[in-house]
């Protein structure tokens, strides 16, 4: 009888030992997946960067392709603008703003000092259109004018430097009206213009119809010339 007991014992020992190693492992598995998490998804939308909205690098040939494309239509719109308007200096900061926003969110995929020293040009150009929009007084708005001048001649340079075709190419208000949409501010040949005939040397002779133009009468009697008493040897006798 106690033989039996210890085997008894010994059974629901081992019993115990294998229930407690199943919870164990129950627990371990159940705290292994509580751990993992989720793979991140990637976006599916597709990045904008081929407008510059944003995010994707351009190759250098693609930025200045890029960059051109906003700066020629922001010129062209200053160039319609009528110099005669008070509120063009508004419209053209506002148009100059705009492209420089533009510009500014293009991301080259390698550094482009040059193409950084334009924007910094631009920005100053729109900061003084800024400063003439508000100004109070004439005295003001030619300071600030000066100021414009200034820098788009620096800005100009720079986007030369950089390789734009378009950036750069400034247009005053109502210059694209006046000429036709002339780049770089030089304007253009007015249509109306006359063009001087061309002196290549050569001589036309006049050109004989076969008209006979008569000798004009114009009543004056011309009498014969005075006897001064020379022979002239013309025969007769002589006394």
């Amino acid at each position: 009888m106690a033989e039996m007991d210890i085997y008894m014992r010994r059974r629901l020992v081992a019993l115990g030992g294998l229930v407690l190693f199943f919870i164990l492992f129950v627990l371990l598995v159940k705290s292994c997946g509580g751990d993992e998490e989720p793979a991140p998804v990637a976006p599916t939308d597709p990045l904008a960067g081929a407008t510059g909205a944003s995010g994707v690098a351009l190759s250098p040939e693609d930025y200045l392709l890029r960059a051109d494309e906003i700066c020629g239509p922001a010129n062209e719109q200053v160039g319609s603008l009528d110099p005669t308007d008070p509120g063009a200096i508004q419209d053209e900061f506002e148009i100059t703003r705009d492209e420089l926003a533009g510009l500014q969110s293009l991301e080259p995929a390698e550094a482009a000092p040059d193409a950084e020293r334009f924007l910094s040009d631009l920005s100053a150009v729109v900061s003084a259109l800024k400063t003439k929009a508000k100004a109070a007084d004439p005295a003001a708005e030619d300071a600030a004018q000066l100021e414009i001048d200034t820098a788009e001649v620096d800005a100009r340079a720079s986007g030369k430097r950089a390789g734009f075709s378009e950036c750069g190419a400034f247009l005053d208000a109502g210059e694209g009206l006046a000429s036709g949409g002339g780049v770089g501010g030089g304007g253009g040949v007015p249509t109306d213009t006359p063009t001087p005939p061309v002196d290549d040397g050569t001589v036309t002779p006049p050109v004989d119809d076969g008209t006979v133009t008569p000798p004009v009468d114009d009543g004056t009697i011309t009498p014969p010339p005075a006897d001064d008493g020379t022979d002239t040897g013309g025969g007769g006798i002589t006394p």
